[in-house]
């Protein structure tokens, strides 16, 4: 199955899923988790609730980290899917200082927020490197954008699919 295809079937049940979404461990486990496989991440890459240590009694629990080599590739923050995103924008700066991350995704499960670690540590400019609203997108306006940041998602374009770590 093409990702397109993928992804607008996952926006159709999305929006049957939402009335019994009523938690963040809720959209992080229905809505988020299905998202990172359509992207060709197997469960056994991504690491739930990996703890940063920023001092005493300060540690910090990224939602997921999506491994590579036995190193953190791509920080997930997941927030329920009601929440605005705006005011969250910060929290992945913070967690980029504590490891070797390049990549991070915040969303709500709706909304997808994709960075380069190089644009959230800096002060001047936060905005995305791309963002979607996964319910009012095109499918094939998604998987163009991912296709377009290929190099972000090792897509293997022969196929149209997200190519296995």
């Amino acid at each position: 199955m093409e990702l397109k295809d993928e992804i607008g079937q996952f926006a159709v049940r999305i929006k049957k899923m939402l009335p019994q979404v009523q938690s963040e461990d809720l959209t992080r486990n229905a809505l988020v988790m299905p998202f990172i496989q359509i992207l060709g991440f197997d469960p056994s890459e991504v690491q739930s609730e990996a703890v940063l240590d920023f001092g005493v009694k300060k540690s910090k629990k990224v939602d997921y980290t999506i491994m590579k080599d036995g190193e953190p590739a791509i920080l997930v923050e997941c927030k329920h899917h009601n929440d605005n995103l705006d005011i969250h924008d910060s929290r992945l700066s913070k967690y980029f200082r504590k490891t070797k991350a390049k990549y991070g995704l915040l969303t709500n499960g709706l909304v997808y927020r994709f960075y380069t670690e190089k644009m959230v540590r800096s002060k001047k400019n936060q905005e995305p490197l791309f963002e979607f609203k996964i319910t009012d997108t095109k499918a094939a306006t998604i998987a163009k954008m991912i296709e377009d940041h290929k190099d972000y998602f090792n897509v293997d374009q022969k196929t149209n699919t997200v190519a296995k770590r």
